[in-house]
């Protein structure tokens, strides 16, 4: 049984004829009855009976009748919400950043976006923060936040911000006597990094690993007020962004230090899978993004 008979079911129910259902199905009358045949030879049974030249539904023809005005209305729900989807008039964007602390942008991004796509939601996928790029490629986010570029041909980046990287310190710790720190000073030193791979932290990538450096431990937290409370105390010094850290640099224990005489800096990219039909509200969000972290507004 396929959905045209569905459609003549339901239309002929309705109408008492297939004369009059014909102009609704756009099909001719032998059209109709031949469809109607069709079905019911199939099914093996007749679906209608004829009564005072009118079709009259039979208990077959009931049954039949009741699956088709739910399965009809569900292929109708369908078709109204995909093409909402192409429009972008809904959906969802699935999202997620390798650095817990770049959430702090999300609640003013929601409001600006929401007044533009008030039926998108926007979902936020924290399990995915350790390889959203990953996760972008296997289908289970639309957009990721990262830092460095992604070599990957079917990968579309989006330029964001570029932070510089600061070494924060106890405020007695003998960097604070420097202009700057270099590779060869954190030979000796305890590292708090956010997490591990360590080939994925800016500081080893860009600094350490092409010195041939390694600390003498590391320490991954990713919890960032946890991390500063181990730095207070003395337990390791940690490279972290300045804009992350400009607010706990109140308490007169902790210090900073420039990291490399040139400074050390890292750009952020919006990633998104390359197609030709993404949604105009995921290209929306991504102007969004960089108009909320970066204060370049286009939209």
């Amino acid at each position: 049984m396929e959905v045209r008979h569905l459609r003549l079911v339901k239309e002929v129910a309705e109408k008492g004829s297939l004369s009059k259902a014909k102009d609704s199905l756009f099909l001719s009358q032998s059209a109709l009855s031949h469809q109607l045949k069709e079905v019911e030879s199939q099914l093996g049974a007749p679906l209608f009976h004829r009564v005072n030249k009118k079709l009259v539904l039979t208990g077959a023809g009931k049954i039949v009748l009741e699956s088709a005005e739910k399965i009809l209305c569900e292929l109708e729900h369908a078709e109204v919400s995909v093409k909402k989807y192409v429009s972008g008039d809904k959906g969802a964007v699935r999202m997620a950043t390798e650095c817990y602390t770049c959430y702090h942008w999300l609640p003013s991004l929601m409001v600006d976006f929401n007044k533009e796509f008030p039926c998108v939601d926007i979902e936020i996928s924290p399990e995915s923060s350790n390889d959203p790029v990953n996760h972008i490629l296997e289908g289970r986010l639309d957009v990721a936040v990262v830092s460095g570029r992604v070599n990957n041909p079917n990968i579309e980046l989006t330029e964001l911000f570029t932070d510089e990287l600061l070494a924060l310190v106890p405020a007695d710790h003998p960097w604070t006597k420097q202009k700057y720190v270099q590779a060869k000073d954190f030979a000796d030193e305890k590292i708090i990094i956010h997490s591990l791979p360590i080939e994925t932290v800016t500081l080893f990538r860009k600094l350490l690993i092409p010195e041939n450096v390694m600390p003498k431990k590391v320490i991954p937290i990713q919890i960032t007020e946890a991390a500063v409370e181990m730095v207070k105390a003395g337990m390791g010094v940690k490279v972290i962004a300045k804009w992350i850290i400009e607010p706990y640099l109140h308490d007169k224990r902790l210090a900073v230090v420039p990291v490399s005489k040139n400074g050390l800096f890292r750009t952020w990219y919006a990633v998104t899978l390359k197609r030709s039909d993404t949604p105009q509200y995921i290209t929306n969000f991504i102007e969004h993004l960089r108009c909320n972290i970066a204060g370049v507004c286009s939209v």
